[in-house]
């Protein structure tokens, strides 16, 4: 039996992850055989309209090896990380299914509602320029959770913090966001259409 240290992740795990992120492929097999069980009895018990549960499965670890593959990833609660992927496929893959089974009709009625690709950009444009005004670490927070969807417990070692004080930061972060978007909106530079 595995000794489990903090956060949940077993000494096997972390010995795991650490040889998946040098390349060694065997270990991603042996992460596989550990939580797929796991992983496939989570995904069962959530809604699918439609999607096959071996698919989830496999998207899943996939993920999760690109992920660790780039440097990011879990670092700690590898069976947290994997189940909330699982819900990040689900949902992904729920709204596309959604979206290829909305037929023309339905779409014209839909159409009124959709905004125009310069009101697009013009947002986007605002919302870059609001990330860049803000402090260096809460855009390196916002990215990793916002961006690349991780918890601020699977960051907070690169942070140098604590799981809860990577939280406040994060909160503190997308409250400053939420504010610099405001003020950017509210320049008088900004166009108005």
């Amino acid at each position: 039996m595995s000794e489990v240290v903090g956060g949940g992740l077993s000494s096997d795990d972390r010995v795991l992850l650490e040889r998946l992120r040098a390349g060694d492929d065997r270990a991603y097999g042996d992460l596989y055989r550990r939580h797929a069980p796991a992983v496939r009895r989570f995904a069962l018990s959530m809604p699918r309209p439609g999607i096959d549960v071996d698919d989830v499965v496999a998207e899943v670890f996939m993920r999760v090896l690109r992920a660790v593959r780039t440097g990011h990833g879990p670092r700690d609660a590898i069976r947290t990380y994997l189940l909330t992927v699982v819900r990040r496929v689900l949902g992904e893959w729920a709204a596309a299914r959604r979206d290829e089974l909305m037929n023309s009709e339905q779409l014209g009625e839909y159409a009124p509602r959709q905004r125009d690709h310069q009101a697009v950009q013009a947002e986007g444009e605002l919302l870059a320029r609001a990330f860049h005004r803000l402090p260096a670490r809460w855009r390196e927070v916002l990215w990793a959770t916002e961006v690349e969807g991780h918890r601020p417990a699977s960051i907070a070692g690169q942070l140098g913090l604590t799981p809860n004080a990577t939280a406040v930061l994060a909160h503190r972060a997308r409250r400053g966001l939420r504010e610099a978007y405001r003020q950017a909106a509210d320049s008088p530079c900004v166009r108005r259409s």
